[in-house]
Formats: C-alpha cells, structure tokens, sequence
C-alpha cells in the first residue's frame, strides 16, 4: 500500500514556544508508525515544514491529532477521505474523544499504536477496516523498533529519544490520567544506547513523561549514553534535585538544560491540582542544585487555578526573578477534552469556546473563579513582557557560565540568542 503518515501544522510563530522558531524537532511518533509498516511505500510529512501532498494519491492515511490541532487534523482527513483514501487518526486526541474522531476518519487508533497498527495494515489491505483499534495490555517498551529517521527531511538537528513512558504523578490539569499509557514503562538502556549511537544530530531532546519515576535508571541510562558525547535536554520533575548521583551522572551523559514544571507559587493551587512532587519553599534549592551542575533551567508556569487571583501574576513574577530561573514558559490552565477536568469546566457551565485552536494553553477558554478572562490573559502577556528585558540581562553571564557547549555547538547560541529577543504573543492560535 501507498501509506501517508501526517503531523498537522501545531507550531504558532509568535506564541508562546518562542524557542522553537529556530529549534527542528524530529516527530518521532509518526517515524515510529512507519518502522512498524514494513513492506509498505511510506511517506513522513511533518506539516509545520513541509506542505501536505493532496494532489497525490495514497491508500491510507494517518495523521496524529492532539486538541488544539483536531479541527486541522479533521479538515486533512475529509480532503483524502474524498479522494478515496482511507483515514486513520490517532495520538492524545483520538485516545480522549475517538467517537468525535470517528466522525471524520474510517478508524482510530485508541492508546498505543505498536500492538494493533499490523492489524490496521493488515485490515485496510483487504477492505475490512474495524472503527476502533485498542490492546488493553501496555507496550513493552522493548518492542518499539527504531523510528525511521531515513525517511524525514535531513536539515532536522535535534533528534527526539524516548527512553520511557508514562508517569506515576497524577496532576488533575495533565491529560495522563486519562489515556491508556500512563503506567511507567522503561527501555532497556542498551537498545536507548543503540539508537543514539545511530543519530548524526549531536543534540537530542528526551520526550519523554517523565523518565525520572525511575532515578537509578536514569542514572544507568547516563552512565551507558556518556561515552557518546551527545548533548540533551530534558524534562523533568523538582525532586530530581535531592539526588547529587543523580545530577553527577547527568552532567557527565552531557545533559545541559532541564525544563521543569514548577507550574505554581500559590499553595492552594498546588494542593487543589495535585501536584505532589513540588514544594514552593525548595524552588530555590532545586535550580542552585541544577546550576551547579551547569544545567540551564526553564521554568514552566501555569494560571488560572481556582485559587489564582490577579495578584499571582505579581508573586510570581518576583518569585521567578529570586529562584534565578534561565528563562520561562507561562501557560493558561487548559482543560482537555475528554478529561475528568474538561467535565468539571463543562457542569459548572464555565467553558468559554469549543474552538479547538484555543487549547494550545496560551488563551482563556473557561471563566476562572476570581478573575476574567481577560485578566489572565492580559496578566499572562504584561508578566511575560516585564520579564523580557530581566532575563536579556541575565544572557551573558549565563552563556559565559557555559561556553564550552556554546562554542562546541554554535547554533545553540545563535537559537539562545534570537529566542531571548524574540517576544510572546499569547493571543496567537493556530490558523
């Protein structure tokens, strides 16, 4: 068969994600789904660069949806479905709303696709496609192949690992909850290993949930990876901070910058959302932690929580500036649909929209508790502005702290720099 395999369009120029103007992403999920269909013609688009080919002819396409992309994704769908093709969609959005889904597609892949997508193949091959494809057991984590990089664009000069999946956490504004693959599952660090042996990108970012449910792991993982001399970026809970091993191992693995999701100064937020693993009183101790290491820290921050009021933008803002953070993402509180958060939104009566493009965490589309709408918006875009020029001024001492990475791979300072000077607009969506 002739197989499309689809990323919608997702990145907004001039939205929050200010650094990923210049940063290239592999899309790994996508190149996963293809190494599963051997024997088979297929093709990659990755839609934030490259444009879709709808004036060819395929047998099946899949295309991985998320929220904030359904409606685009939806429209792509309906544009081959009219050709002929048939239409699979899956990813976060599929596993949360598949009836919604299946309105515009002839299937959906519910949870993992690596124990059913053989039986889609399979199915679509003789005319026999089910409506849904779901295995209740999780993958193993040994049992996913190696992305087919061979068949995306080669100026891509950040690769995407995945080591784990999963986390153990249970956050009320986070979509893992709710979807099947939210146990923890870890690969075997020699086949991790393996496949960044294989990579020509010298940079790599871990898309992982949350490897460090497992910290001796992750060590291990660092201990096997060093001798690669990559460079890496990751995701990763506060508590990472109290294990000095830990942070040795990374530093030595070559990990340089850690993204953390402090997501609140307002106790009562932190409390009424779930977020177990922060304390307010250590944000301080965690980045000394990480700086000492060398790691450059950003810092992501969430508003809108019922207990958020017009003043949070304020404490956070000189929160931010004492725990000496590297930079910062701000977000809008954004409920999934399809989650126990977008029900609660859905009986008070408090959700503002069903425009899908609005679920990207950067615009308001419920009425929180004790601002408008318009306030935490306004509060989210005057706080980013006032924090602009700060961490401008911070840049050359932070650069200078850690020039020996900067000067082995210059197109990181080149990305560091224009994305400090670039500003935010949270009122841009995708279109």
């Amino acid at each position: 068969m002739k197989i499309l395999l689809i990323k919608p369009r997702w990145f907004i120029h001039g939205g929050v994600y200010r650094y990923l103007e210049e940063v290239k992403f592999t899309p790994l999920h996508i190149a996963i789904i293809a190494a599963l269909s051997e024997g088979h013609n297929v093709t990659l688009v990755d839609n934030d660069r490259e444009e879709i080919p709808y004036d060819q002819d395929f047998d099946l396409v899949g295309i991985t949806v998320t929220t904030f992309t359904s409606e685009k994704a939806y429209g792509i769908a309906e544009r081959f479905r009219s050709r002929g093709a048939k239409v699979v969609l899956g990813g976060v959005h599929a596993s949360l709303l598949p009836d919604e889904c299946l309105q515009h597609a002839d299937a959906v892949v519910v949870g993992e696709a690596e124990h059913v997508w053989k039986d889609v193949l399979n199915d679509a091959e003789n005319n026999s496609l089910k409506r849904k494809y779901y295995h209740p057991r999780p993958v193993d984590m040994n049992d996913v192949p190696f992305p087919r990089r061979d068949l995306l664009s080669e100026d891509y000069w950040v690769a995407t690992v995945q080591a784990t999946r999963g986390c153990p956490n249970k956050c009320r504004f986070c979509y893992l909850p709710n979807v099947p693959w939210r146990t923890h599952r870890k690969r075997d660090v020699d086949l991790v290993y393996e496949e960044l042996k294989r990579l020509k990108q010298k940079i790599v970012f871990f898309v992982d949930d949350n490897m460090f449910a497992d910290q001796d792991y992750v060590i291990r993982l660092c201990e096997k990876i060093a001798p690669l001399k990559k460079v890496w970026s990751i995701q990763a809970p506060s508590n990472i901070a109290y294990n000095d091993r830990l942070l040795a191992a990374m530093k030595k693995a070559g990990c340089f910058h850690v993204q953390i999701g402090f997501q609140t100064v307002n106790p009562d937020s932190l409390r009424s959302a779930n977020i177990r693993q922060n304390k307010i009183e250590n944000y301080r101790f965690v980045i000394r932690q990480l700086h000492k290491y060398r790691m450059l820290v950003l810092g992501f921050f969430m508003f809108g929580f019922d207990n958020d009021d017009k003043g949070v933008f304020e404490v956070t803002e000189s929160a931010i500036k004492e725990i000496d953070l590297d930079d910062i993402c701000l977000y809008i509180l954004t409920p999934y649909p399809g989650t126990q958060f977008y029900e609660t939104f859905r009986k008070e009566g408090r959700l503002l929209t069903k425009d899908r493009a609005s679920y990207g965490w950067a615009n308001a589309v419920f009425v929180p508790k004790l601002m408008s709408p318009e306030e935490l918006e306004k509060g989210v875009q005057q706080t980013y502005e006032r924090l602009h020029s700060y961490f401008k001024a911070k840049a050359p001492l932070k650069i200078l702290g850690r020039l020996p990475v900067f000067m082995r791979h210059p197109h990181l300072l080149r990305l560091v720099i224009k994305a400090l000077f670039r500003r935010v607009d949270v009122s841009k969506q995708l279109r």
